[in-house]
């Protein structure tokens, strides 16, 4: 099987995989710090995020997105919920294709304690048409391209956007 036929019929399986390699090397940066992290994952993508992090007093409902490095994906959806959440924030993380190691990272969100930057007008519409092949608008979805966020090269990084730095 192909590396892209596997990323097709295995897209549930390669998102949870690289959810769990994310949390496992903040988790593991923070352990390294003396910096716990708390991890609640939602069974729903109903209010635009997937897990919610927490480590000293910072909570970050966070919505990850994952590609991969090289492909052809230029922008995510983001459900606009997000931004009312405590410390919203979407984490791109764009893959190598064959171990699901992160290459590099793209951070939306405010600081620590500030809100989600504007997510923008442009409205995303459904992937799919209707019985009539109209791909309706979807209101509550925005369109983030990739030039709107932060790049990042480690764990270290990132894990600083999300609760800050040393000391912080």
């Amino acid at each position: 099987m192909t590396s892209v036929n596997r990323h097709n019929i295995h897209s549930s399986e390669r998102e949870e995989y690289v959810e769990y390699i994310v949390l496992g090397a903040l988790c593991s940066w923070g352990w390294s710090r003396g910096r716990l992290v708390e991890v609640s994952r939602t069974k729903t993508d109903a209010f635009g995020y997937d897990v919610v992090l927490s480590s000293g007093g910072v909570t970050r409902h966070v919505q990850l997105k994952a590609s991969v490095a090289g492909g052809t994906t230029r922008d995510q959806k983001v459900n606009s919920a997000l931004a009312r959440r405590e410390g919203g924030c979407v984490l791109w993380i764009r893959v190598d294709a064959d171990t699901l190691m992160p290459v590099d990272y793209g951070w939306f969100g405010g600081a620590p304690g500030e809100p989600m930057p504007d997510l923008g007008d442009k409205v995303a519409r459904h992937s799919k048409g209707d019985a009539t092949g109209e791909k309706k608008l979807r209101p509550g979805i925005r369109v983030v391209p990739w030039s709107r966020f932060m790049k990042l090269q480690t764990a270290g990084e990132v894990f600083a956007c999300l609760f800050g730095e040393e000391g912080n």
